[in-house]
């Protein structure tokens, strides 16, 4: 329901326009009226109309004057105007203030009609974008917490590509692009009530900190709860240092006051997005070499004493590279990690061999989920190796097990691309959509669609068109078939496009094509 309401000093106009509004338009209603600009006010502030039809000229307060009042306290209200002809040019003012329309005295019924249409129409629209505005950012909010969690795990096992930085500083409105990482970790609990009380912590740990600082937080992980802080670069790093041990501090004050717990916070340097693990790994490693309750990287700069922190983020890379049999990639990121070992441990060959040795377990295990087993039994390293055997054994492995991984998927992705043929070949004369493939190799849209162009060469529109005009040609060969039983029988059911695209393909249109056959032309 549209409410109106009629502000003018002759009672004839409002008993007027109330009639037409009964009589004449649906769905509207005339919820009150007005003699004067300041009982306008008044009754327009209490009531809050929909649409105002307000006369100019008025006794005390102006028309003008009045919808200045009720605009500063109701910016939404639409306000049409009525004026006498001589008074017209005081509309330029009405103008001014955003009046939506005017009505001339003395007053016409179907241009009343007309104007309060447009007027509705106008609200009608308004309201359904605010509906679907508000319908989008209740959607948006119940999302918003899934794509934060994405966010953090997925940097956190470095699996995100930072070029869509962008898009998730939309989403969250925030700047991503460098910051440091929080870690809440809480000691174990073996209880039914532990477990509930670590996860007030957990919920605590998320609320409170958003409420002190712009961040994201990801999901529990074992006993601890990681946020991503993003800071400013011109911050320098003692400044962002002593800026998140207050930002802890006023944290685990407000955690004090909600869970009991045993619990620390740790804090790491800021970094760029991409090293995003290197933050989160010194927060880590804080809470295991200090015990007070917030710690902070950089104040333990005597036990972390190499130059460098290891490159984490590097090593997760790396393994990505060997399980989607990147043998190339894997070996230049392999190159950088040793080299990084070499730099740092510079006269401790023993420590670095250790470290190659705890790389080559995890590449192993890692691998060997996706090897089902089969790894290649010719690659160890025993505890007499050198750094330079090591080094040798490990990227013959990768440079092996990178192949057979990448044999496996080539295979696997063959059978599915023959599977995709075969069932275009026996459905092409259907009306398929790249949809209906996708859901026959159990693909995702977008993903096959990918896929498709990468295995063919083409799109599916393109290989689909293609096969059918192949098979067209087949059918024009038989002068018993007319040309437009030859496109239905192929796929289409428009004989005017079927032509266009077989000249498109072949250069001639079916007639010309079949005559070049010297069959008929039907």
């Amino acid at each position: 329901m549209i409410k109106v309401f009629v502000a003018d000093d002759e009672q004839i106009v409002i008993d007027s326009i109330k009639f037409v509004i009964e009589k004449s338009i649906p769905n509207t209603a005339l919820v009150g009226s007005a003699r004067s600009g300041r009982e306008a006010v008044e009754k327009i502030n209490e009531i809050r109309p929909d649409i105002v039809l307000m006369d100019i000229r008025m006794p005390g307060i102006s028309g003008i004057e009045a919808i200045k009042k009720i605009k500063e306290r109701h910016s939404d209200i639409i306000f049409i105007i009525i004026t006498a002809y001589e008074y017209f040019d005081y509309a330029k003012d009405a103008i001014a203030l955003g009046v939506f329309d005017y009505l001339l005295k003395p007053l016409n019924k179907n241009k009343i009609i007309e104007v309060i249409d447009k007027a509705t129409e106008t609200i009608t629209r308004q309201r359904k974008s605010m509906a679907e505005e508000l319908e989008l950012k209740e959607a948006l909010n119940k999302i918003l917490p899934y794509l934060e969690s994405e966010f953090v795990y997925s940097h956190f096992y470095g699996k995100i590509d930072d070029g869509n930085i962008e898009f998730y500083e939309s989403i969250f409105d925030m700047q991503l692009d460098y910051g440091y990482v929080m870690i809440g970790n809480v000691d174990y609990v073996d209880s039914v009530a532990g477990s509930i009380d670590k996860q007030v912590f957990y919920d605590c740990f998320a609320t409170e900190l958003k409420s002190i600082v712009p961040c994201l937080v990801g999901p529990p992980m074992l006993n601890s709860i990681a946020a991503y802080v993003p800071v400013e670069r011109q911050m320098s790093s003692f400044e962002i240092k002593n800026e998140s041990i207050e930002i802890a501090k006023r944290l685990c004050s407000r955690l004090d006051e909600r869970v009991n717990l045993n619990y620390r916070i740790g804090i790491g340097r800021p970094y760029d997005i991409e090293n995003f693990t290197v933050s989160y790994d010194e927060a880590d490693r804080t809470l295991k070499i200090d015990e007070e309750k917030i710690s902070h990287f950089d104040d333990q700069g005597i036990v972390f004493a190499q130059k460098d922190i290891y490159p984490f983020n590097k090593e997760k890379l790396l393994i990505d590279k060997v399980i989607m049999g990147d043998g190339i990639g894997a070996v230049r990121l392999f190159n950088e990690i040793f080299d990084w070992m070499a730099l740092n441990y510079r006269g401790r060959e023993d420590k670095m061999a250790d470290m190659l040795r705890e790389l080559f377990i995890v590449l192993n295990r890692t691998a060997s989920y996706y090897m089902e087993g089969n790894m290649p039994a010719t690659y160890s390293i025993s505890g007499n190796d050198d750094i330079e055997e090591i080094k040798t054994s490990i990227l013959a492995w990768i440079k092996t097990v990178s192949q057979n991984i990448r044999a496996r998927k080539d295979t696997v992705l063959n059978e599915i691309i023959r599977h995709v043929e075969d069932f275009i070949a026996q459905n092409y004369n259907k009306d398929i959509t790249m949809d209906d493939v996708a859901r026959e190799v159990n693909m995702s849209y977008h993903y096959f669609s990918k896929f498709f162009k990468e295995q063919t060469g083409r799109n599916f529109v393109e290989y689909l068109s293609s096969l059918r005009i192949q098979k067209a040609e087949e059918l024009l060969a038989d002068p018993s078939r007319s040309i437009k039983d030859v496109c239905y029988s192929v796929g289409y059911n428009d004989p005017n496009y079927f032509s266009k695209l077989f000249k498109k393909y072949t250069g001639k249109s079916p007639s010309e094509y079949r005559a070049s056959l010297g069959g008929e032309q039907i």
